[in-house]
């Protein structure tokens, strides 16, 4: 009796603790709108099985640094010795290890407090094989968090062939050399298709909201969907009874005085439109050319500039964006503050370093 009303005491207390740890978790509501099966993954999280139009409500304890969601495609026996055509696990349903490429990645790392952020994008450096939209969901009554990154554009159905795989698209960085991953023409393809995301390490496109947003991912989403639903043919009408023809109702004869001849105004107008319409579409060609060639030009001479200054004797050593996320662990451990940034702790290699973030460059 004594230890029935000791666990009794203690209830509203562990009830207290169960709201307190679900109120730190930061919810992800993923949804699949793919015509097919997905079997979206998470680290931390595990796995699911999501048919067309299902959702997956994720729950992830706040604080958590290297958090990513994907999804798997072509799975079949999961945890039965099966495997997926993309973003395999080993085999399992619920995923301990990263999925293998290629397969689209959503990333976040979230903040625990309201002074700290959440940061999130969607990754193409282990490839494609599925759109998706990474997107905050809005709360009225608080700013600080208006969109997030979004890749729906198909890029599997237009993947060059040096780089096709069974379901996917691979990354020139996951399939070649280290030096593929600089800007070459396959990174600009990922860009174009998917501007708002990853597409080698040393991109810059990092999204931040505050702590405790609740996020929405989706596969296959509808959004820049031009195709619409046709409407169903109508049932043809009855046939009409068929009346012999009245006088009132037979057609009247058409004469030489019944024909108006054509006005030549409207012959006028077509000649003068024609050449004009010419004109307006090869200088809107002219300049489309203009501007590629001048970005092209552009580009290659900021390539031959890295190149030269690479080559430089005493110029300092050079990080990406991406080193320096790892090496502060997603920018965890604050130093300090000065009058454009924070100053974060980090460890690279067996060097500790500091790491300045600038957040006021705008």
């Amino acid at each position: 009796v004594a230890s029935t009303s000791s666990s009794l005491h203690l209830l509203p207390l562990l009830l207290v603790l169960l709201l307190a740890a679900t109120s730190e978790a930061t919810t992800f509501k993923i949804i699949n709108q793919c015509s097919y099966t997905v079997w979206p993954a998470a680290l931390p999280g595990g796995g699911v099985k999501l048919d067309p139009g299902e959702t997956w409500a994720l729950n992830v304890p706040a604080g958590t640094l290297a958090g990513r969601i994907w999804a798997r495609t072509g799975c079949s026996l999961l945890g039965e010795g099966g495997s997926c055509q993309t973003g395999d696990c080993s085999g399992l349903l619920a995923c301990t290890v990263s999925g293998r490429s290629p397969n689209t990645l959503g990333e976040f790392s979230l903040g625990q407090g309201e002074s700290y952020d959440d940061f999130f994008d969607i990754s193409l450096t282990n490839g494609f094989n599925v759109p998706m939209d990474f997107l905050p969901v809005p709360v009225q009554g608080r700013s600080g968090c208006s969109k997030g990154p979004r890749c729906a554009a198909n890029i599997t159905s237009q993947c060059p062939r040096e780089l096709k795989a069974p379901g996917g698209c691979n990354n020139a960085c996951t399939r070649s050399t280290a030096s593929s991953c600089s800007y070459t023409n396959y990174s600009a393809f990922f860009k174009y298709m998917c501007p708002d995301a990853y597409s080698r390490p040393d991109d810059n496109s990092t999204y931040a909201c505050p702590s405790g947003t609740e996020y929405q991912v989706i596969f296959c989403p509808l959004i820049n969907q031009t195709l619409l639903p046709t409407a169903e043919s109508p049932l043809p009408a009855p046939p009409a009874e068929a009346t012999p023809p009245t006088p009132s109702t037979l057609p009247t004869a058409i004469g030489p005085t019944s024909m108006k001849p054509k006005s030549p105004s409207g012959r006028r107008v077509v000649a003068i439109l024609a050449p004009l319409g010419g004109f307006i579409l090869l200088t809107i060609l002219f300049l489309v050319a203009f501007f590629i060639c001048k970005r092209r030009t552009q580009q290659q001479h900021e390539m031959e500039e890295e190149e030269e200054f690479g080559e430089l004797q005493g110029t300092p050593m050079r990080f990406t964006f991406q080193q320096l996320r790892a090496a502060t662990k997603q920018f965890a451990y604050k130093l300090g503050e000065g009058g454009f940034g924070s100053v974060f702790k980090g460890q690279f290699g067996d060097q500790r370093i500091a790491v300045k973030r600038l957040d006021r460059t705008g």
